[in-house]
């Protein structure tokens, strides 16, 4: 299998053909690229490579998470709203998560029961904080890195990038 280099092709990945003279070659395509088949050939049958392909590599899902809830940047905040052209904190956390395959629960309280618990230093974007005080939870958002997150925080505001604002939190991971 190889890749299109822009200045030539490159083998990836190699393997033989089985008694049938097929061959499977898995692989994870990581970079958006011109891709071909090439058989080298042997002494009775001319080596020749199959037309090139572009496949476009899938972007790991936790960051789609957050380009989806970024794309909802400037959306005004509704109570009780769950997009696409209003939100409350957990009505934009479940549609994001719905964008990209993920069912995740309603209110704030029962999507952290419903997601995995993320040690704060193992947390990633795409990952949800949940802002609790003393336990129980009053705002969920997306965690966008460098100790941000996406939010759809009270009425009268929008949908924006906002710096975590609280200590008092825990981390969830759906994806």
């Amino acid at each position: 299998m190889e890749r299109n280099t822009g200045s030539g092709w490159s083998a990836v990945k190699t393997d033989r053909t089985n008694s049938d003279g097929k061959v499977s070659i898995p692989a994870d395509i990581a970079r958006s690229a011109d891709w071909r088949l090439t058989y080298n050939g042997d002494t009775v049958h001319d080596g020749d490579s199959s037309a090139a392909k572009h496949v476009t590599a899938k972007q790991p899902l936790n960051e789609r998470i957050v380009e989806v809830a970024s794309a909802q940047e400037g959306e005004p905040y509704q109570y009780g709203a769950n997009g696409p052209d209003s939100f409350d904190c957990s009505g934009l956390t479940q549609y994001v998560h719905e964008q990209v395959g993920i069912e995740l629960p309603r209110t704030s309280s029962d999507q952290r029961a419903a997601v995995s618990q993320v040690p704060d230093a193992e947390k990633r974007p795409g990952d949800l904080i949940f802002f609790d005080d003393g336990g129980d939870v009053y705002h969920v958002a997306v965690y966008a890195g460098d100790g941000k997150v996406w939010t759809a925080p009270e009425e009268g505001e929008t949908v924006q990038l906002d710096s975590i604002w609280d200590d008092d939190y825990t981390v969830g991971r759906a994806w």
